[in-house]
């Protein structure tokens, strides 16, 4: 077993000499005005006056897309925009989103070659509830 750590860790260290590293952009599953992508260097007070406006402008809901690191800065945005806007609610998915990255040869005898991992994502759904709208209601 100590045997195929080490000729991992060395394969690993030869194609890192051989390639360079790029990572691309991970795919967006929703584009609009009411969609948002929180990343670790999302500044979270325009995004929170972002929100404002879309809720000013009466949209119905607001999506916040958030991978990996940044879960816990979408996950903050919601709940503070939520404590100011009593009136809306949320709801979240939790999914898996492929990433891919580009090995870009270094050297001249290398090939270009992709890599594909998993990280995990958020979906954060903000929507407008009836706040008058009881549980007696719903079930009719």
């Amino acid at each position: 077993m100590a045997d195929r750590k080490e000729n991992s860790s060395r394969n690993n260290k030869n194609q890192s000499r051989n390639h360079n590293f790029r990572k691309r952009p991970p795919q967006k599953p929703e584009i609009g005005e009411n969609v948002l992508f929180i990343s670790t260097k999302t500044n979270i007070k325009a995004q929170l006056e972002r929100c404002k406006k879309l809720i000013n402008n009466n949209e119905s809901e607001i999506i916040i897309y958030c991978l990996g690191a940044a879960i816990q800065r979408g996950i903050l945005l919601a709940l503070q925009l939520c404590e100011h806007h009593v009136a809306y609610k949320i709801y979240t998915n939790t999914l898996s989103t492929e990433l891919i990255d580009d090995l870009e040869p270094a050297v001249d005898d290398a090939d270009y070659d992709i890599q594909k991992r998993f990280n995990s994502a958020l979906r954060i759904r903000i929507f407008r509830s009836d706040p008058l709208e009881t549980p007696e209601k719903k079930a009719n």
